[in-house]
């Protein structure tokens, strides 16, 4: 299917699905100049619809795709055909049901902005990753002039606003889009405020090996502003998207 670009994406989950594709392309290829995926053991954690899934399989990984939400998971499912390399997973709390050491890579891509937990969920995504491995890490922080999440009714940071007023907005508008006004409120009301600093710290203990504090327009432009890490909280507002990428390290020997 063609990119059905970000604003016809809202039309269908088919729509969506397809544009999600697109989104992921470009960050799968950032990995691949760090680590070749083929052959590797993948978690999406978070994989909604299955997009990141499918890049990733194509480039023959082995995924298992897990999420809290069984509806995202039954979707994914009709737009992922059955792979011998792919593996569902419904996983139910922070606290993730495979052994120490098990994934090559760990992808949060768009998540952890929305989970009830973010230590606990960094700490389970460290202890799950062989030593070595990478974390990536993409999310729009809260503080952004777009944290809200809140997209397809403004551009600007409408969680100022008292969030009674913003309830109202969101139910008071029906646009043209599979997401009904409760789907939009439910994920705007769960989000967990995570800033970047807060986050940084999470993964203190992982190497650094890139972030990107991105500023864009979907469809349009995006640009990496590295200055802004050193704005102190004014780094949450101007960007847009963070993306951080963290290796594991290797014990040393005794």
């Amino acid at each position: 299917m063609k990119d059905p670009g970000f604003h016809r994406s809202r039309k269908s989950p088919k729509n969506y699905f397809s544009w999600r594709v697109q989104r992921v392309r470009p960050v799968v290829s950032r990995l691949q100049k760090i680590i070749n995926v083929n052959n590797l053991t993948i978690l999406d954690l978070g994989c909604g619809f299955g997009a990141l899934t499918k890049v990733l399989l194509e480039k023959k990984a082995t995924v298992i795709a897990a999420d809290v939400d069984n509806k995202s998971l039954r979707i994914a499912k009709t737009f992922l055909p059955k792979n011998k390399r792919l593996k569902f997973i419904k996983v139910n709390n922070s606290k993730l049901p495979f052994v120490n050491d098990y994934f090559d890579v760990v992808f949060l891509f768009d998540v952890i902005e929305h989970v009830k937990d973010p230590p606990t969920t960094i700490s389970e995504c460290k202890r799950v990753l062989k030593p070595g491995g990478i974390l990536y890490v993409e999310f729009t922080p809260y503080y952004s002039i777009v944290g809200h999440h809140l997209y397809d009714y403004a551009k600007w940071p409408i969680h100022i606003l008292p969030k009674k007023l913003i309830k109202q907005i969101v139910y008071s508008k029906h646009l043209d889009s599979f997401l009904k006004p409760k789907d939009y409120w439910n994920v705007f009301s769960a989000l967990n405020k995570l800033r970047i600093g807060t986050f940084q710290k999470l993964v203190r203990d992982l190497t650094m090996i890139n972030e990107r504090f991105i500023v864009k327009y979907p469809d349009y432009f995006q640009i990496n502003l590295p200055f802004v890490n050193y704005l102190g909280l004014l780094k949450d507002f101007f960007t847009m998207s963070f993306e951080g990428i963290y290796r594991k390290g290797i014990p040393k020997k005794e």
